[in-house]
């Protein structure tokens, strides 16, 4: 019996399989390959993907960041795009044109005016833009159609942006005296 498993033990090893580790490269568009990363240099990363037998080679402008089979994580550039959270008022989009809202839901009417602090008519006009996509993004909402647009300020005036506008949304508002457009 002992026999037997000194000789399992033995030729365990040969009659394994070794697997090989690969590594992961994430592109700036978010897809992933899967392959053994042989070379980086200062413009290119060679690379063999799985199954394959021939190197390939990939522009660095085009790789997000390699996730190494040791754990170790090398990073090249950012995202095409991200991903934005539909709370974030930065996915509040503003426009000007009523087709763009027709049959979205009214979520509310929004104004914004930019602080005292904007040194120029371009960063007013900014301040007032994104105070007004934070409003919107308070009341859940998508979409602003901008009804007033306004500039105020002048030579040696403190510049300010006033925005009025009405605040849309995809689903129907949690109020209920608010209706469908």
């Amino acid at each position: 019996m002992r026999f037997i498993a000194l000789l399992f033990i033995t030729f365990l090893p040969i009659f394994s399989i070794a697997q090989e580790a690969l590594d992961t490269i994430i592109l700036v568009s978010n897809r992933k390959l899967i392959c053994n990363v042989k070379s980086v240099s200062s413009s290119k990363v060679t690379i063999i993907k799985k199954g394959a037998a021939a190197p390939e080679d990939l522009s660095r402008k085009q790789i997000h960041k390699i996730l190494y089979a040791n754990g170790r994580v090398e990073k090249f550039n950012d995202l095409a795009f991200k991903m934005i959270d539909e709370t974030n008022f930065q996915s509040v989009v503003i426009t000007t044109n009523p087709a763009d809202v027709d049959g979205l839901y009214i979520y509310g009417k929004v104004e914004s005016v930019s602080g005292k602090n904007s040194k120029n008519a371009k960063s007013a006009e900014k301040n007032a833009r994104i105070r007004l996509q934070r409003r919107a993004a308070a009341l859940g909402a998508n979409y602003v159609l901008v009804t007033k647009s306004e500039s105020r300020g002048g030579y040696r005036e403190v510049p300010t942006h006033y925005y009025e506008g009405v605040a849309y949304g995809f689903e129907p508002p949690k109020n209920e005296n608010q209706t469908p457009h």
